[in-house]
């Protein structure tokens, strides 16, 4: 009676002869007919004709080569830790896995494998991974530990070895797609990131051609290189940036704050968190207030480099607030963005006669709120993708007539522009409060006038038509409490 092979013993053929030497009819000896693959959420039954085929194909175009680097068995089971390289012509292969096997009656009878990974298992002793770039990837599903752990050594960042990488969608990615990685690591994390935030491009066709034109990528990315490491306002760490030559694909790797959470523009913020937004704004401006280094960027947007278009983009948009939200948005907004219309493209060629970097998109929800002491939030500004030269009540008033409650805003906000001004005083003495009062009022229309064009390249959704109406509501409340329309008129010489 013949010998049956035990476990170990069919594992060598398998390794040796099947896969080393390229014997696959000896498959019809060693194997079960069919046997049963497991992958993870997944099983396959092949024949014998079905494993041949798979193993002929694969050894063929790689000539791979299989070593154990731990092996065990018993009477039933065998499991093979193992390394592989090829051997082929062409750039050499390594990927490491480990498989292990039943057998019944001298054949394998099922198999279960785990996920393949590229290079062999580490050893005592071994050198330090030089690890290539990130390569760009076109889409969040892209995303593996690898990737991660290119990202982190480019940034020079010391994190332990990364075995895996959970990616979980956050935010509603009107105009990006952004996603919150854990890195799961072979040790104690601890000082390397627990969480990244990832910010790639939109897969909404209309969203991204308005980014592609508008080079909203190209801007962001520009814009954290230039606030650099030490940058004047809370912003969160940029591990890594890349952009394709025609300005299509973003990736975008930042530090996830730890304890912040995102702001709700629905919802809107709290005065305390209003503050922390205006501090850092402030900030902001006194760093850039009236640099001439500011002419030299050529990324950097100028309201008045093409106010026809402006104009053109906010009469579109009122058509389209009329045509979705008649009967929805109050009579009263309606008149105002119809008074605004006319002022347009008057009000965007306006030169500011003070000029600063601004963000020129600071929503409530471009923030990220430290909560850690609730009486004393610290705001980090993020989305830096609209990022101008201007007037800094801009910003201010973009911020405040769209991310507060109107009586909120009431409340709180010539305070707040006071305490801006004073920030600013530190480098020009000039600047008075009268002056700040005066250009937010005259930019009182800058929440409307995104407000009102952002209907242009998002499409409605019930969430996207109850934040468009939430902030227009909002917008034209403060327009009509700082007498907007007739002032911005008086400015511009346009009749009311």
């Amino acid at each position: 009676m013949a010998k049956v092979r035990t476990p170990v013993e069919l594992i060598e053929l398998y390794w040796n002869r099947v896969w080393n030497n390229r014997e696959v009819e000896l498959i019809r000896e060693i194997c079960a007919d069919p046997i049963i693959r497991h992958d993870i959420q997944s099983t396959v039954a092949l024949s014998h004709e079905e494993q041949i085929a798979r193993v002929r194909e694969s050894a063929t175009a790689m000539e791979p080569y299989f070593t154990h680097e731990v092996l065990l068995g018993d009477d039933t089971h065998v499991c093979s830790v193992w390394n592989m390289y090829t051997r082929a012509g062409g750039e050499r292969r390594e990927l490491s896995g480990i498989e292990v096997f039943r057998a019944e009656n001298g054949r394998f009878t099922n198999c279960w494998n785990s996920t393949y990974t590229k290079g062999f298992w580490g050893r005592v002793g071994d050198a330090p991974r030089v690890l290539p770039p990130p390569e760009l990837l076109y889409d969040v599903k892209q995303i593996s530990y690898e990737w991660l752990q290119k990202v982190f050594a480019k940034a020079g960042v010391k994190v332990p070895h990364i075995a895996m990488a959970d990616v979980a969608p956050i935010g509603h990615g009107n105009v990006s797609t952004t996603v919150r990685v854990r890195p799961g690591y072979n040790a104690a994390a601890g000082d390397a990131p627990r969480t990244v935030i990832c910010k790639f491009d939109t897969k909404v066709p209309e969203c991204i051609e308005y980014a592609v034109q508008g080079q909203s990528y190209r801007r962001e990315v520009e814009s954290y290189r230039l606030l650099g490491t030490e940058p004047p306002l809370n912003v969160p760490r940029v591990y890594h940036s890349e952009l394709d030559e025609a300005g299509r694909t973003l990736n975008l790797v930042l530090e996830d704050v730890p304890g912040a959470v995102p702001g709700d523009q629905i919802a809107g913020c709290s005065i305390d968190q209003a503050k922390a937004v205006v501090h850092e704004l402030a900030g902001l401006h006194a760093r850039f207030w009236q640099s001439p280094a500011l002419d030299g960027l050529s990324w950097l947007m100028r309201r008045k480099d093409d106010p026809a278009r402006s104009a053109s983009m906010f009469a579109q948009g009122a058509a389209i607030y009329r045509e979705r939200f008649t009967g929805r948005l109050s009579e009263q907004a309606f008149k105002v963005i119809e008074q605004v219309i006319p002022l347009m493209e008057g009000w965007a060629a306006t030169e500011p006669t003070v000029r600063t970097l601004i963000h020129g998109d600071p929503r409530v929800d471009n923030v990220l709120f430290d909560m850690s002491n609730p009486d004393a939030p610290r705001a980090y500004l993020i989305d830096w993708q609209v990022t101008s030269q201007g007037d800094p009540q801009h910003d201010l008033a973009y911020f405040l007539t769209g991310s507060l409650l109107p009586e909120e805003r009431k409340a709180c906000e010539r305070d707040l522009i006071a305490a801006h001004a004073a920030t600013i005083r530190k480098v020009d003495p000039s600047y008075t409060l009268e002056r700040a009062l005066e250009a937010y009022r005259l930019n009182i229309i800058a929440g409307l006038q995104a407000t009102v064009a952002a209907a242009l390249p998002i499409p409605s959704t019930p969430h996207t038509d109850k934040l468009l109406m939430t902030l227009a509501e909002r917008n034209c409340a403060a327009v009509l409490d700082w007498g907007g329309v007739e002032a911005i008129a008086r400015a511009i010489s346009v009749p009311a």
